[in-house]
């Protein structure tokens, strides 16, 4: 017997039965099964992809490293995570190979750039970012493997970059790949180059939930998310971790004991420590930059040869730092465990950031998000043996200090500040830091504003390109009148009484198309435009009886508009109206008049603003 559900009518009598068959079929009529199983299956295919490609680079930047750093200059990193062993590491023993392992990969990797995928070199985060805002989400589909086995060179031999900007690259490739061979619109192919960099990202660092939420957030720099690509990010970032994890490991990339936020005044410390992250971001972000802009990009050297040129500055850098080399997971590990000289610890800082501009402001081939964590987690490790030298009554853990400068740092710098405590937290295996991580991140958000680790990033959806259909009007609002005015200009304005015959006169060797009719009070009755005179100009006999009034089109009381006003609203008075041209005033009435607004001057102004938001001459 089927079960049933009886409901009450009015006055209590009872109304027909409905089985649990029926309340199903009422809610699969409402769930649209196309669109649900199509995107669950692109998802799966572009997460299977990505950590594919996550689960590859990892495999060919540990060969690359132990045969480049490892046999030939016979360096020994510290692992991390289950990898981690107290006193495992090794200074290089034949150091000097350096000089050449370094600048020759760097070679290599500059003439596959060049030659193969231009658009492969640097951290490929930002490339994938533009991307989406600019070109329509195109990635050529020979970006992958060039970004592969560029970033497994530049990572593997010593570079000082990360693996988060390459396998973005890869996912969101893979995406837009996917896109053209199945002939998907293009807000598909962006919301499948979201889906892409979700999963790289949350499969090669344990972070699936990070890994979403990063690429729906890293996209803009102010409070905004493509929040319509959240359910196939995060579908595609869980089968990608699954894939990696199967294939690599299922331990988390750190291994931190730390105890729960307990003690309400180590907030005092996590807020100065916020405020010394978002200095160390400014100078990270404007070292980074400027290397590349003030260093390389004035070489006069081909452009393959700059990597080299890179490469040989870490060298010169690791001679004596050989700390410097590789992503830098294992110190910090290092930092969390048995500890690091105070001495080691300030001197990594500034020389990871060198280190950093050197590999990816030259052209190699890596991300800034493994970088940035170290470089703030060091932060925080220096911030944490200080306060407990001089306060170690405010003073958290060194682990904690560590962790909460990884996320704090990080969402400063990339303008992401929910993706980076949350991956954090999933790369550390613990949640017992989000209140300070929470503080941390806020504060370095808010005191980095306008400086970005992402150039591509922008503030909103209003300000993409890929929004632009969405957003008319809140383009046309972020205009306003005096951008499209000269108050210089000299304004002939006409009295309501005066006579046709000197309207005539004035129209007709003046320079103007539209005159407005202003009493002497300066109040705008109307606007008389050239081809009002000539209809009038038919029918001479009428000519001894007409003034300036009576042949204006009338517009009272709203008939001008202000410097200030936006191109919204002055379309809006357009339309009601139905003018050509609007005189400007320079405020409320009785005021003067400073210009003529023509309603193709609006329609111009719109169409450069768009072509400027796309990146376009």
């Amino acid at each position: 017997m089927p079960f049933e559900n009886r409901d009450q009518g009015a006055g209590g009598t009872t109304g027909a039965s409905e089985t649990v068959w029926d309340r199903l079929g009422r809610f699969f009529a409402h769930i649209d099964l196309y669109n649900f199983g199509r995107w669950m299956l692109l998802a799966i295919a572009v997460g299977v992809v990505a950590g594919l490609g996550a689960a590859f680079l990892t495999w060919g930047v540990d060969w690359v490293g132990s045969l480049f750093l490892g046999r030939i200059a016979g360096f020994q990193p510290p692992g991390h995570g289950i990898h981690a062993v107290a006193d495992g590491w090794a200074a290089p023993q034949r150091p000097w190979f350096l000089l050449v392992i370094l600048p020759g990969v760097g070679l290599l990797v500059g003439w596959l750039v060049q030659t193969f995928a231009p658009e492969a070199e640097g951290h490929g985060t930002d490339a994938v970012i533009k991307a989406f805002h600019q070109n329509r989400a195109e990635l050529r589909p020979r970006v992958i493997p060039v970004k592969l086995l560029a970033s497994m060179l530049t990572i593997g031999s010593g570079g000082s970059a990360g693996r988060e900007g390459p396998v973005a690259q890869v996912g969101a490739g893979f995406g837009s790949y996917l896109a053209d061979v199945l002939n998907l619109r293009v807000r598909d192919r962006r919301t499948l180059v979201i889906t892409g960099m979700a999963a790289g990202i949350g499969g090669m660092f344990r972070a699936p939930l990070g890994g979403a939420l990063f690429a729906i957030e890293a996209l803009y720099s102010e409070n905004d998310y493509e929040s319509e690509a959240l359910i196939p990010a995060l579908m595609a970032s869980i089968v990608s971790y699954v894939v990696v994890a199967s294939l690599t490991g299922w331990s988390s990339v750190f291994t931190a004991h730390v105890d729960p936020f307990s003690r309400p005044q180590e907030l005092i410390s996590y807020f100065v420590l916020g405020v010394v992250l978002a200095v160390i971001g400014v100078i990270w972000v404007k070292v980074f930059y400027g290397m590349r802009d003030g260093f390389f990009a004035r070489l006069n050297v081909p452009a393959m040869v700059k990597p080299a040129i890179g490469g040989l500055l870490i060298a010169c850098l690791a001679l004596n730092l050989p700390q410097v080399l590789g992503g830098g997971y294992g110190w910090l590990q290092m930092a969390m465990g048995p500890g690091l000289p105070l001495a080691i610890l300030l001197a990594l800082v500034p020389a990871k950031i060198l280190a950093t501009s050197f590999t990816i402001s030259s052209g190699g081939s890596g991300g800034v998000f493994a970088p940035s964590l170290v470089i703030g987690g060091l932060t925080g490790a220096v911030f944490a043996e200080l306060l407990a030298r001089f306060a170690p009554f405010m003073a958290p853990s060194a682990t904690a200090c560590i962790l909460v400068g990884m996320g704090g740092f990080f969402a400063g710098v990339a303008k992401a500040p929910i993706a980076s405590l949350i991956m954090v937290a999933e790369m550390s295996g613990s949640y017992s830091l989000l209140v300070p991580m929470m503080l941390v991140s806020s504060i370095t958000f808010l005191l980095t504003r306008g400086v970005n680790m992402y150039e591509a990033q922008v503030p909103g959806r209003v300000d993409s390109a890929a929004h632009l259909g969405d957003f008319q009007v809140d383009i046309l609002e972020r205009l306003s009148v005096k951008d499209l005015i000269d108050e210089r200009q000299d304004v002939m304005s006409l009295s309501p009484g005066m006579p046709f015959r000197e309207v005539m006169d004035l129209v007709f060797t003046g320079t103007q198309d539209h005159y407005p009719v202003v009493d002497s009070e300066g109040a705008v009755h109307g606007i008389l435009s050239v081809n009002d005179v000539r209809r009038v100009m038919a029918t001479p006999e009428v000519w001894d009886l007409l003034v300036a009034g009576d042949i204006e089109v009338d517009a009272p009381n709203v008939g001008f508009v202000t410097p200030d006003e936006d191109l919204h609203t002055v379309m809006r008075r357009f339309t009601a109206l139905r003018l050509e041209v609007l005189p400007v005033v320079s405020d409320t009435p009785p005021a003067p008049i400073i210009g003529l607004l023509r309603y193709q001057d609006v329609m111009e102004a719109y169409d450069a603003e768009i072509h400027r938001l796309r990146g376009e001459e």
